[in-house]
């Protein structure tokens, strides 16, 4: 009998986390986690950004850690680029106070871990932008 091995599947706990500082930085986009498997489809409501986990997250002593791909969505030909960079303090890492709302009691840190991947830059088709970065959550 041939051996079939399974994989966990990826937490949805720092996708969710994630999704909500995006929607305070961008209140006028549809932010949300995604399907972990599959593909991220085009969303309705444009602009739009998903969150999936890339791979599980490791937790120890209160600390999640792990990698995402956040996915933005608009219409025309410039692509929603988003920079964990504008939404952290240039001196600690961790994600700014206001963009922390309704997430009392975590401290966050995000970080890009690959360059970002852009696609369908044509005028009649929402244009889509990968982001890879890394989040480190203490709860």
């Amino acid at each position: 009998m041939p051996r079939t091995r399974t994989y966990p599947e990826p937490d949805m706990i720092l996708p969710t986390l994630v999704s909500q500082v995006l929607a305070n930085a961008y209140p006028g986009a549809d932010v949300q986690p995604s399907a972990i498997r599959g593909m991220t489809h085009t969303p309705e409501a444009l602009p739009a950004v998903r969150l999936r986990p890339r791979g599980n997250a490791w937790s120890a002593d209160g600390r999640m850690t792990g990698r995402l791909v956040v996915v933005t969505f608009v219409e025309g030909s410039t692509p929603m680029v988003i920079d964990p960079m504008s939404l952290v303090d240039p001196t600690t890492g961790d994600v700014l106070p206001r963009y922390m709302a309704g997430l009392d009691g975590v401290s966050m840190k995000l970080r890009t871990v690959s360059r970002k991947r852009i696609g369908n830059k044509v005028d009649h088709l929402p244009t889509y932008a990968a982001h890879y970065w890394g989040c480190a959550v203490t709860l």
